[in-house]
C-alpha cells in the first residue's frame, strides 16, 4: 500500500510538472526523462503519451502560432507518436545500462545509467521531431536551413539542461523513495553481520561469488 501511494504521488507530481514546464523552453523534457529512469515502462509510456497530447494542446492555445505549432495542428500525430519512442527509448537505454553495470558498486554504477539514458532521450526527441517536421511541413511552412540550425541549437541546450538537472534529481529522489536501483542492498555476511557495500548486487549473486572463491 505504501509503495502504491508513493507511486501515485510521484506520478501526480511529474504530470503536474509536465503541464507547467511544457510552457517553458529547454526544460519541458525533464519530467519525462525523470519518469524514464525512475519508473517502469508502463508509467513511462503513460507519461510519454501525456507529454505528446499536451504538446498538441499547447499548439492550439499558443497566442502566437509558430511553424512548429502549425505543423502540430495540421498533423496531430506529429507531437504524440515520436514522444512515445522518446520515452521508451530512454527507458530502454536505462535498463540496458543498468544490466551493463550489474554487480558494480559505487556512485558511478548508479549515476552513469541515468546520464546515458537522459542523453539518449534528449537526442531522440531532437532527432525524431526535427526530421519529421522537415519532411511533413518543411515546404509548406518554409522551414529552411536557418530554422533547422536554430532548432538544433535549442536541442543542444535542452541536452545540457537535461544532463545537469535530471541525474542528480533522479538519484536524490530514488534514494529518498528507496527505489531498488538507487539504494544499497544490505546482505548478511558469513559471521552473521551485514554488508551494505554491495550496491546493485542481489544476495543470491553474492552467495554464488563467495562459493566460487
Amino acid at each position: 500500500m505504501k509503495n502504491n501511494v508513493k507511486t501515485i504521488a510521484v506520478c501526480a507530481v511529474t504530470f503536474a510538472l509536465t503541464a507547467v514546464l511544457g510552457l517553458l523552453p529547454y526544460v519541458f523534457l525533464i519530467p519525462l526523462l525523470f519518469t524514464c529512469v525512475t519508473r517502469d515502462w508502463k508509467l513511462t509510456l503513460a507519461e510519454s503519451l501525456f507529454f505528446g497530447v499536451l504538446s498538441l494542446c499547447y499548439a492550439y492555445i499558443s497566442p502566437a502560432p509558430t511553424p512548429v505549432s502549425i505543423a502540430f495542428m495540421e498533423n496531430p500525430w506529429l507531437p504524440i507518436v515520436p514522444r512515445l519512442f522518446v520515452g521508451l527509448g530512454c527507458h530502454g537505454a536505462y535498463v540496458l545500462m543498468r544490466r551493463a553495470f550489474r554487480g558494480k558498486t559505487g556512485k558511478a554504477a548508479v549515476a552513469v545509467p541515468v546520464i546515458v539514458a537522459c542523453a539518449v532521450g534528449s537526442l531522440l526527441n531532437t532527432g525524431l521531431i526535427v526530421p519529421l517536421l522537415w519532411a511533413v511541413a518543411g515546404n509548406s511552412l518554409g522551414l529552411g536551413v536557418v530554422w533547422v540550425s536554430s532548432t538544433l541549437i535549442s536541442g543542444a541546450i535542452e541536452l545540457c539542461v537535461a544532463l545537469a538537472v535530471v541525474p542528480p534529481l533522479a538519484v536524490t529522489v530514488g534514494k529518498a523513495l528507496r527505489l531498488p536501483d538507487y539504494v544499497r542492498k544490505t546482505v548478511k555476511t558469513e559471521n552473521g553481520g551485514s554488508d551494505s557495500s554491495a550496491q546493485g548486487i542481489a544476495p543470491a549473486e553474492q552467495s554464488e561469488s563467495r562459493k566460487t572463491e
